[in-house]
């Protein structure tokens, strides 16, 4: 895998995990945020960043 490509994706998967653990948070907490961020927003946005990092992975795979 291109080192760049790896980095990407090792930074999206940190960012998801920070976000993931905010949502949950947020959705124990049952109140919003910063700026009335909800927990849902928090892991919709984790799920997309999962997402990006795995289509990534898997283009630099098929590159190959």
């Amino acid at each position: 895998m291109n080192k760049t490509k790896g980095t990407i994706c090792d930074v999206f998967i940190v960012v998801a995990a920070v976000a993931l653990l905010l949502g949950i948070a947020s959705r124990i907490a049952a109140s919003p945020f910063v700026f009335g961020v909800t927990s849902q927003a928090f892991l919709q946005f984790a799920q997309g960043l999962l997402l990006f990092a795995i289509a990534v992975g898997v283009r630099e795979l098929m590159k190959k």
